[in-house]
């Protein structure tokens, strides 16, 4: 395939099509992009266009685009935009979060090896969980996970953890919200749904067995930080195939322990 070749107007395309306005696109994205910050957390349509000189319908396409890819997210009941969940996994391994990256990754590592599947951390944005690191398993017959990609609520193995540590109001949210029924397996009933998160809670554990997709299951403990707060989940992502009784206990008690020795090196200390 040729090289797009450089001009004085811009970027050419192999084709003959001028680059330049990718290119111009490209800035225009970033510019909004670059609106966000921790003092600047949300803005509405008007704002953005008055805030980067762009007219207002130019500002609504370019939000749009980043709204289909997720780079932005749009609150129904306020009409303001914050960041979403396709940034995640390029914040998580740079910035602020490239000294967590280099501290998890070696988890990761010993505990895709202890159990030979996939195994993921998932850190919880806007009420639900993103995958922001993993490492694959070369057996055949695995799950594909994008990283940044929305992986659950309370249907899957890390939703389950970052519901079931809760505060009590918070957590009464959650089960009064509706739950769809992705498979035949999907916990759906409030009071079925709240006797799980207990059962999460008591054993430092949660299971997806076919809850969100059919011929995949998972097993994820919560990562705590030096206060107890739970900051993240690590998980193991198996095809239910691979995933009997015997196996499910062992994956358990290895995501059980990788979490455990990541919350101690991170300054967590389990008090009784």
């Amino acid at each position: 395939m040729a090289e797009p070749a450089e001009t004085k107007e811009g970027v050419k395309s192999a084709n003959g099509g001028d680059g330049a306005f990718m290119v111009r696109a490209l800035a225009k994205g970033l510019t909004i992009l670059g609106l966000f910050d921790a003092e600047n957390r949300e803005w509405t349509l008007d704002e953005i266009a008055k805030a980067t000189g762009l007219p207002r319908m130019t500002a609504y396409r370019m939000i749009r685009t980043m709204e289909s890819a997720r780079y932005l997210v749009r609150d129904p009941v306020t009409n303001r935009y914050h960041l979403g969940p396709a940034l995640l996994a390029t914040m998580y391994l740079s910035g602020g979060y490239s000294e967590l990256a280099g501290i998890v990754r070696p988890y990761l590592v010993d505990l895709a090896d202890t159990t030979g599947e996939a195994a993921t951390l998932a850190i919880e944005y806007d009420g639900v969980a993103v995958s922001v690191d993993m490492v694959d398993t070369p057996r055949p017959l695995r799950r594909e996970v994008a990283l940044g990609r929305i992986i659950g609520d309370t249907a899957s193995a890390n939703g389950k953890i970052f519901a079931a540590f809760k505060t009590g109001e918070e957590r009464e949210e959650i089960l009064s919200a509706p739950h769809p029924q992705l498979t035949e397996h999907t916990i759906t009933d409030p009071k079925a749904l709240a006797e799980e998160l207990d059962r999460v809670v008591r054993d430092e554990v949660a299971f997806d067995i076919e809850e969100r997709n059919i011929g995949t299951c998972a097993v994820a403990a919560p990562v705590r930080d030096q206060v107890g707060k739970v900051i993240a989940a690590l998980c193991v992502i198996v095809p239910t195939g691979r995933f009997g009784s015997e196996e499910r206990v062992a994956y358990a008690e290895a995501v059980k322990a990788s979490a455990a020795s990541l919350s101690a090196f991170l300054g967590y200390s389990k008090r009784d």
